[in-house]
């Protein structure tokens, strides 16, 4: 099935749920007319004649999005980074997310691997050689993650978990984007943020074609890193001062620990800085495509809307 037509369903589920018919009645089913190939964000045609028993996450975020779905039990491999939720760093460790050892996932005999794109996809063929069954998901937007969700519980037949949590993130963006909307009707202007995912004499941002910048976007605010159009890149401190955030928002965990940013030379010059609008967020909500990425977009609101003032 499509990702469009993910999003179809999950359109279709919200409403019923509004309408407080529920989608559970619908379970058994929608198990019964499962479809047996998918296709996967990579454009592979994937079979899968059941809903597997027996599975590998060589990516944090899938692993979050199968223990959220309840399929804990059924994670038989998980790579060093799985760190979330904590049953996960008791499964079987299988390599690094760019790394993971081909010999240990075979070994665990998995019925199904669920990996990503980007650095991820040029290991899939070699894993397809080895006689494993690999499904990617690659969302790169807050609404993309959503569909992901939907795709992961239709392919383990965890459907009417997924569109549970799809429906709550789902409400839970209303919230935020029915602020927002109040916001700009009596004339508040968007606050312009900057992101610092690492810094060292530069500081590397999140461009336009980042999930970063969809979820600085959905909370209300404007990406100041919205300048190129690509994913990551490198920002000078010249241009950040020069551009003068109002809100500073930085993340913070295995990849980056942005220590006192106030006390870096010149940076007191920053609006973001002598106001104190520097907001320091857990990284794994923010880059992490999962369940828990609508905590990462409210987290983001709270700071560009400080108890909504």
């Amino acid at each position: 099935m499509s990702k469009r037509s993910l999003i179809a369903v999950l359109a279709a589920c919200i409403l019923a749920v509004l309408l407080a018919s529920g989608c559970g009645g619908a379970e058994k089913k929608a198990e019964e007319q499962r479809p047996t190939v998918f296709t996967d964000d990579l454009g592979r045609e994937v079979s899968l004649e059941e809903a597997p028993s027996r599975i590998v996450s060589i990516s944090p975020a899938c692993t979050e999005i199968l223990f959220g779905l309840g399929l804990g039990d059924k994670v038989v491999g998980v790579t060093e980074y799985c760190d979330y939720p904590e049953e996960a760093l008791e499964k079987e460790k299988i390599g690094t997310f760019t790394t993971p050892n081909l010999e240990a996932i075979v070994a665990l005999k998995p019925d199904l691997v669920l990996a990503t794109g980007g650095v991820q996809a040029e290991m899939l063929d070699r894993m397809e050689e080895l006689g494993l069954t690999v499904y990617a998901v690659n969302p790169t937007t807050f609404d993309e993650t959503l569909a992901t969700i939907l795709e992961v519980g239709e392919i383990t037949g965890a459907v009417e978990k997924a569109e549970e949590i799809v429906t709550d993130m789902n409400q839970r963006a209303a919230e935020v984007a029915r602020r927002v909307n109040e916001m700009e009707k009596e004339g508040k202007k968007r606050p312009r943020a900057f992101f610092e995912i690492y810094y060292e004499n530069n500081v590397w941002t999140a461009g336009k074609g980042s999930i970063i910048s969809d979820l600085i976007r959905q909370a209300g605010g404007e990406n100041v890193g919205d300048m190129q159009s690509g994913d990551y890149y490198e920002f000078s401190v010249e241009e950040l001062l020069s551009q003068n955030p109002q809100v500073y928002l930085v993340g913070s965990g295995s990849m980056s620990d942005p220590g006192d940013i106030a006390s870096r030379p010149g940076w007191d010059r920053m609006e973001a800085v002598r106001d104190g609008r520097v907001y320091v967020i857990e990284e794994n909500l923010l880059y992490r495509t999962g369940p828990r990425l609508i905590d990462g977009l409210e987290a983001i609101h709270a700071a560009l809307y400080p108890s909504d003032e």
